[in-house]
């Protein structure tokens, strides 16, 4: 009888550790979550690219990256991208290509998002617009030759985008055609030097 009362009363200790190392879900507990979302399986079924997500740094905002994982499983997933800002992966028809977004930073507050590619065969991703309102919802061709996005710009802000890029290109050769050039100072050739040499000599 004695054991069981022991055995009850570790029994009742235990569990009463337990619910008081418990506690409840505080703002900052938030800061350390991971989510994912969107995930994209690719062409040939073996793979999945998915979105990270975790809170920056200085923990006002979020920051995205494009990871991958096996979908037979196996293997811990893999980062993809290396943007703070990278989204909306998309598989190119023949799985050798993963389309995605990525917006990056300009004075601490992202610019819009423009559209990048990555090689999955080896390499670094690219961006290859540069689209004053930035682009959206990719989608690759059935033969993967073209894409179709969408995008807010129209054609005064490209306008006023060219305008802008002239002025500063203008005022960057101004600034270079300002500043004094130095000449490189002229070193006697081993000739001259032995010439002196020789006068020395004398």
């Amino acid at each position: 009888m004695r054991k069981i009362a022991a055995y009850f009363l570790v029994l009742f200790v235990g569990i009463g550790s337990l619910f008081a190392q418990k506690r409840d879900i505080t703002e900052k507990d938030l800061w350390n979550f991971v989510w994912i979302g969107d995930p994209q399986v690719s062409p040939d079924g073996s793979r999945v690219a998915f979105v990270r997500v975790t809170v920056n740094e200085k923990k006002e905002g979020y920051n995205t990256s494009i990871w991958s994982v096996p979908t037979a499983g196996g293997e811990e997933p893999h980062q993809l991208t290396k943007g703070d800002h990278d989204s909306t992966p998309c598989w190119s028809p023949d799985g050798k290509y993963l389309l995605f977004l990525r917006a990056t930073e300009k004075d601490g507050k992202p610019e819009p998002p423009q559209l990048s590619i990555l090689p999955m065969a080896g390499g670094d991703s690219f961006s290859f617009t540069d689209l004053p309102k930035g682009a959206g919802n990719p989608a690759w061709s059935p033969d993967g030759k073209s894409i179709a996005f969408t995008s807010d710009t129209n054609a005064d802000d490209l306008a006023k985008q060219e305008k802008k890029k002239r002025t500063e290109e203008e005022l960057k050769k101004a600034v270079t055609e300002m500043s004094p050039s130095s000449e490189p100072s002229k070193k006697p050739t081993e000739k001259n030097g032995a010439a002196r040499d020789e006068g020395e000599k004398a």
